[in-house]
């Protein structure tokens, strides 16, 4: 499947995280703007910048604390006010780019995520220096640097509530998912368009009981992506790599939360990247682990690979199959 195609679904697997940070950024522009011209906002005219997918889940009251509350603003308190309206601003006329990452070859996936995360939290960076500015707190050797720099860490929960999806284009050979375990809070999404050969199971590593975890390798949709209400990583990967869909909010085991799973009918050992064989090899017995079915009593339960085979013919109709 083309790059563009799934491209294009990805964004439309992240779209309503989108639209709800974008909602919020444009909430938070317009009641600047009131604090800055003396023509303040109401509650019923937030709630009508919010747009569909925002209403009834942003909370504009913790995101813009800063709601006008009198005709004016202190001299003192403009000159920042004024920085952070333009910084929001900035943020809002990047459109769909600012949630596009394409990873560089030889940097980390981790730190360049983190990276486009902290140039994000700027917004919330903003949000802070109004509401301090306001209430002359504000103090530029504490505060201006973090127009320049919000990193993930400082986020509050609120702000991490609001996180938009992400959707992260990297080859094969930067893919280690793992690196981004640290960065996955709250109501993060993302979705790794991946090019080139690539680990098979490389997302095995994000898989937890809270987190919603699918790996492609055909062109099929993300909604359930999109639907479940928490943490969700997805990725795109050549016909080489397993198929499967980790969902926690179906069944009551680890085995019940594998929608489905379908593995490749080879899996060459070769490096790829600074990637050895034996780390794929190890991300792919731990998937193969994960799916395990339980209380399997005969010889297979002590034998992983037993279990897999156990399981995998459980999966398999043998009723037009012969007997010798």
């Amino acid at each position: 499947m083309p790059s563009d195609q799934r491209k294009e679904l990805a964004l439309q697997a992240i779209r309503p995280r989108i639209e709800i940070f974008q909602s919020a950024l444009t909430v938070t522009i317009n009641q600047v703007q009131g604090l800055l011209t003396g023509a303040g906002e109401t509650s019923d005219d937030q709630s009508a910048s919010l747009g569909k997918f925002a209403q009834g889940r942003v909370d504009t009251g913790r995101f813009a604390s800063f709601t006008r509350r009198s005709a004016h603003i202190d001299t003192e308190a403009e000159g920042p006010v004024r920085t952070a309206h333009e910084v929001l601003k900035s943020l809002l006329a990047q459109a769909d780019e600012l949630f596009i990452l394409q990873i560089r070859a030889g940097k980390s996936l981790g730190e360049q995520l983190g990276a486009r995360l902290a140039h994000i939290g700027r917004a919330f960076a903003a949000a802070r220096i109004v509401d301090l500015a306001r209430s002359s707190a504000y103090k530029e050797d504490k505060h201006a640097g973090t127009l320049s720099g919000f990193p993930y860490a400082m986020w509050n929960s609120s702000e991490r509530a609001l996180a938009p999806g992400l959707l992260v284009e990297v080859a094969g050979e930067n893919f280690t998912p793992s690196s981004v375990v640290p960065l996955l809070d709250a109501n993060m999404k993302l979705v790794f368009n991946v090019s080139g050969d690539a680990p098979a199971a490389a997302l095995s590593r994000v898989i937890s009981p809270g987190v919603f975890v699918q790996q492609e390798t055909a062109d099929a949709g993300l909604e359930a992506f999109t639907a479940y209400k928490g943490i969700a990583v997805a990725a795109y990967l050549p016909d080489t790599a397993v198929s499967f869909v980790y969902d926690p909010s179906t069944g009551a085991t680890m085995y019940d939360h594998f929608v489905s799973l379908s593995f490749p009918a080879e899996v060459r050992k070769r490096s790829i990247g600074g990637i050895s064989p034996a780390q794929q090899a190890e991300d792919y017995t731990l998937l193969e682990s994960l799916a395990v079915p339980p209380e399997l009593h005969d010889e297979a339960a002590s034998d992983p690979a037993g279990k897999l085979s156990a399981w995998l013919l459980s999966q398999t109709n043998l009723s037009d199959v012969s007997t010798p």
